[in-house]
């Protein structure tokens, strides 16, 4: 069964935090989408961009976008050497089909061989490095668990690298999450989190 694709226009976006809201064409609730929705897009989302995505429910029931794309923007092209995306096998010269009937028939199957051989492998280079890239281009976030009582959670900026810690209640909490493997993480109290170097969040 093929996933449903839904389109809306994209009303808010953080580009500093990597996060924005999709305004759904039907009218729906709004939709969170996370940077890491869009892998492979040459550009960065803007307000008012049209957004294809799917729809993904997380374990908390809270629903995101995902395996998302800017209409109009393209993938981002894969580069691949000359020599790998037209890599042909020689043709052999043509003989008198009256002589060596049983050679030139092995020589067919042979090549024949060759050839399919040398196309799985192009396939097989061209799957490797889509595969790479689609992993490296936008890492998805790791969200730790808070331990009981340390709901403030420190955030590093994308753009910036501020440290910013927001308590609960504020704009930006529930949508932000924690990668422990970028630095983040939680503090029990307001002290706790100016003493490790990190500032309150404006809002």
């Amino acid at each position: 069964m093929n996933p449903v694709l839904y389109q809306g226009r994209l009303k808010t976006w953080k580009d500093e935090r990597g996060f924005g809201f999709i305004k759904p064409d039907d009218g729906s609730k709004e939709v969170f989408l996370h940077i890491s929705a869009l892998k492979g897009t040459s550009r960065r989302p803007q307000v008012g961009d049209t957004i294809l995505y799917e729809l993904a429910t997380e374990s908390d029931g809270k629903v995101r976008a995902s395996n998302a794309s800017i209409q109009g923007v393209a993938l981002r092209p894969l580069n691949l050497p000359r020599n790998q995306s037209q890599s042909q096998v020689p043709k052999e010269s043509r003989t008198n089909s009256s002589t060596n009937p049983l050679p030139k028939r092995h020589n067919k199957k042979n090549r024949r061989l060759v050839e399919s051989l040398m196309k799985f492998g192009v396939i097989t280079i061209i799957a490797i490095v889509a595969i790479k890239f689609s992993s490296s281009d936008f890492p998805s976030p790791i969200t730790s668990v808070a331990k009981p009582g340390c709901n403030i959670k420190g955030n590093i900026s994308i753009n910036t690298g501020n440290k910013l810690y927001h308590l609960p209640g504020m704009e930006d909490y529930e949508s932000t999450n924690i990668d422990t493997a970028k630095g983040e993480r939680w503090f029990c109290t307001e002290s706790e989190a100016i003493a490790s170097g990190w500032n309150k969040a404006p809002r």
